[in-house]
């Protein structure tokens, strides 16, 4: 039983940084596109960074990308410049 039980906490374990690594990358993709603010990026980033230390370290690229992204909007975390009015 032991074993099994052990089996299942790795596969657990596997699967929730899989959910955690396509969160980063559809989090960056979308700020990267101008779809959600600097600001909602950061906040999402934040929120997946404290559920551990490996999260926050794994959130921390992300959080570059991001603060790179403000700077390039010249200090707007609110722009979505991808976003287009119809």
């Amino acid at each position: 039983m032991h074993e099994t039980e052990n089996s299942n906490d790795i596969e657990t374990r596997r699967r929730a940084f899989a959910v955690e690594g396509t969160l980063l990358l559809l989090i960056d993709g979308l700020a990267a596109r101008g779809t959600i603010s600097a600001d909602e990026a950061e906040d999402m980033l934040r929120i997946l960074s404290k559920s551990s230390d490996f999260s926050a370290a794994r959130a921390s690229g992300s959080l570059r990308i991001v603060d790179q992204l403000r700077r390039l909007r010249r200090g707007d975390g609110a722009a979505t410049p991808g976003v287009r009015a119809e």
